[in-house]
């Protein structure tokens, strides 16, 4: 639902998408911005009341999600993984293809990794931490965000279907199945992968920044994980 802010006399209109965390902004004359990662959204910002009751609902949603990620920082350490372990299982760096920042339709780049699998395949959590969302988005698809050490949100993007048993404020380890490789969302015309995205900061207290998993990625040995794990360990 576009949120309407006079800003300088012209209206700013953003859509957020909250599948991937991406804000897109554009302005009254058409003009799109230029700078889209720059956009933030301090605490003091003046936002418009809810019109609707779903409004209100969304709007206590992201509360109670903003809440429980503040409550997960409490519990993980204060730096982020120098490592991430690879997530889909069998694949090596190697075979990752860099398209880190390559362009999207419209002004978007591409915030994050594919790594391409055979549908099916499992997905494994990268670090350990919190689940902190699981949802569907326009682009992403079926979607998880794990909280991770330093407050570091990985989003494993375009799932064909979650671990059954996967919640919300559940504890992961790197040995914990997070879903399925596939091709919802806006990946429905290729071939079956998972997007893996990494964010840090927030845009409310304009620190918010995409970080390249490429270079932080490291091969695992899978033959101490199941072949076809029935359920998360």
């Amino acid at each position: 639902m576009p949120l309407i802010q006079q800003m300088g006399g012209y209206a700013l209109i953003l859509t957020l998408t909250f599948g991937s965390g991406e804000v897109l902004a554009q302005s009254s004359r058409g003009e799109l911005d230029t700078q889209p990662g720059s956009v933030c959204k301090p605490p003091t910002w003046n936002r418009p009341e809810p019109r609707t009751e779903a409004e209100r609902k969304e709007r206590e949603r992201w509360a109670a999600y903003r809440e429980k990620l503040q409550s997960y920082l409490a519990l993980l350490p204060k730096e982020p993984d120098r490592r991430l372990a690879m997530p889909v299982q069998g694949a090596r760096v190697r075979q990752v293809a860099n398209t880190f920042g390559a362009a999207r339709s419209g002004w978007r780049t591409h915030e994050g990794q594919d790594i391409f699998a055979p549908r099916g395949t499992p997905v494994y959590s990268a670090t350990s931490g919190f689940v902190w969302r699981i949802g569907q988005g326009q682009l992403g698809g079926l979607y998880v965000f794990v909280v991770g050490p330093g407050g570091r949100r990985y989003y494993y993007a375009h799932l064909e279907r979650y671990a059954t048993g996967l919640m919300e404020g559940q504890k992961v380890t790197t040995r914990t199945l997070l879903g399925y490789v596939g091709n919802t969302g806006n990946a429905r015309t290729t071939p079956p992968h998972l997007h893996f995205g990494v964010y840090s900061g927030s845009r409310r207290t304009c620190d918010y920044k995409v970080i390249d998993p490429l270079p932080l990625l490291a091969d695992r040995d899978w033959r101490t994980i199941s072949v076809n794990p029935a359920r998360n360990p």
